[in-house]
């Protein structure tokens, strides 16, 4: 196999495994608390083993968009972007989202 196609095989064996994770856990509910920083761990996993960091980024787009269509399925007035935001906020790593403070005058 080229390299090509490792990556293109790697990137959809992630996307299927983000797939099966959230079509499990509307099965059997589970917190986003709970949720998120194990998916974390599947996504983080591709980079220790030393995927393409293009190939990275597109798993964890893949979970932010599959999140984000969970999000509307329930809350449709959210954006992709708080969406992101919300799920980010569920890291434990170096993507978790920590709203900025505003300034004092």
């Amino acid at each position: 196999m080229t390299t090509d196609a490792v990556t293109t095989f790697v990137v959809r064996l992630g996307k299927a495994q983000i797939d099966a994770m959230f079509r499990r856990v509307e099965q059997h509910i589970l917190d986003d608390s709970e949720f998120i920083p194990l998916l974390e761990v599947v996504l983080t996993a591709f980079k220790t083993a030393g995927v393409e960091q293009s190939a990275v980024e597109e798993l964890w787009q893949h979970a932010y968009l599959t999140y984000d269509h969970a999000c509307r399925d329930a809350m449709p007035a959210f954006s992709f972007d708080e969406n992101k935001e919300l799920m980010q906020g569920y890291l434990l790593g170096p993507r978790k989202f920590v709203p900025r403070r505003k300034r004092r005058r």
